[in-house]
C-alpha cells in the first residue's frame, strides 16, 4: 500500500478509544429507543383505546346497538380505531426525527442516508417499489385463482368513500414503522455494530411493530422474512422503496382484495381449499406461497447486491 493510501485509511479509520465508546453507546441507546417506541406507539394506542372504550360505555354504544345511536356517534364509533392508528404513527413519527438525532450525537458515526446515491427520485422509488407490492400480491392471488383455491365474494367492485381515508391512513402508519425500524434502527446500528445486526434487530423490530407474534407460526415467518426483504431494500434504494413495497403490499392484500376482513375493500376473496399454501380467509401473509416468495425476493438481492 502506497504512502498516500495509507495516509488516507489513517485519517479516516476511527481511534480505537472512540471505536469502543461507540459501541458501549450502542446498547443504552437502542435501550431508550425501544423503550420510547413502547412508551409512545403502544402506551398511545392502549391509551386512546381504553379513553375510546370508556367514551363508548358512557353513550351506551357497543357493536350490537351502535345502529341505534345519532349519526354523529356512529362515525366516531366507526373511525375510532383509524384515529388511534393515526395518531400514535404521528407520534412515533416525531420520535423518530428525535431519536435519530439522538444517535448522531456525541460524535458518533454518521448516520448513512440510505439511496440518495439512487439515479431515481424519492416519488420514482416509492412508485416503482408499490408496483413490486402490489405485482407480488397479485401474482399469489392468480397462483390461488387458476386451481380454484380462492373465490370473489362478488364479482362487481366496489367502492366506497371511506377507501381513500383507509389508504392515508395506512401509508401513514407505514411511514411511521419504516421510519422508526430504518431511520433510527438500522442506521444507527449499521455504523456501529454492521449491517448483519443492524437487518436483526431493525427486522425484530419491525416483527414487534406489525404484529408477526399474534397469527400462527407461518404468519410470525412470513413477517420476519418481510422484515428481512425490507432492510434489503432500504440497504440499497432508501427509505421510500421500502414504504412504496410495504404501501403496495397493503394496498392490494386489505384494501383490493380485502384480505383480513377490511370492510371498504374494493373486492374480497376467500379460501375455498389449500389453506396453507394460499393462506385462505386470512390472507397470503398465512400462507407458505408467501414464504418461497420471499425466500426467492431474499436470496435475488442477497445476489444482484454481489
Amino acid at each position: 500500500m502506497s504512502k498516500s493510501k495509507r495516509a488516507a485509511g489513517e485519517n479516516t479509520a476511527p481511534a480505537p478509544r472512540e471505536s469502543v465508546k461507540w459501541y458501549r453507546q450502542t446498547g443504552w441507546l437502542l435501550a431508550v429507543s425501544l423503550v420510547c417506541c413502547a412508551l409512545v406507539f403502544v402506551g398511545l394506542r392502549l391509551a386512546l383505546g381504553a379513553a375510546f372504550t370508556a367514551l363508548f360505555r358512557a353513550w351506551g354504544v357497543d357493536a350490537v346497538t351502535v345502529h341505534r345511536a345519532p349519526v354523529w356517534a356512529q362515525l366516531v364509533y366507526r373511525w375510532h380505531g383509524s384515529a388511534v392508528t393515526l395518531a400514535s404513527a404521528i407520534g412515533l413519527i416525531g420520535l423518530s426525527l428525535w431519536l435519530r438525532g439522538l444517535w448522531a450525537g456525541n460524535g458518533a458515526p454518521p448516520l448513512t442516508r440510505r439511496g440518495e446515491g439512487n439515479r431515481r427520485s424519492a416519488t420514482g422509488r416509492f412508485a416503482l417499489f408499490a408496483l413490486v407490492g402490489l405485482a407480488a400480491a397479485a401474482l399469489l392471488l392468480l397462483i390461488g385463482l387458476i386451481p380454484d383455491s380462492l373465490r370473489a365474494e362478488w364479482a362487481a367492485p366496489r367502492l366506497t368513500w371511506a377507501l381513500p381515508v383507509l389508504l392515508v391512513v395506512a401509508f401513514i402508519s407505514t411511514l411511521a414503522e419504516e421510519l422508526f425500524t430504518k431511520r433510527v434502527l438500522y442506521d444507527g446500528i449499521a455504523g456501529r455494530w454492521g449491517t448483519l445486526w443492524a437487518t436483526v434487530v431493525s427486522a425484530a423490530a419491525f416483527f414487534l411493530l406489525a404484529g408477526g407474534y399474534a397469527g400462527n407460526i407461518l404468519s410470525a415467518v412470513n413477517v420476519a422474512l418481510l422484515g428481512a426483504v425490507c432492510c434489503q431494500v432500504y440497504g440499497r434504494h432508501g427509505l421510500w422503496a421500502g414504504v412504496g413495497l410495504r404501501f403496495g403490499w397493503t394496498a392490494a392484500t386489505v384494501f383490493l382484495m380485502g384480505f383480513g376482513g377490511g370492510e371498504a375493500s374494493v373486492w374480497r376473496f376467500y379460501g375455498v381449499s389449500e389453506g396453507l399454501l394460499t393462506g385462505g380467509d386470512a390472507g397470503p401473509v398465512y400462507g407458505l406461497y408467501l414464504t418461497i416468495l420471499l425466500i426467492i425476493g431474499i436470496v435475488c438481492l442477497a445476489w444482484k447486491k454481489k
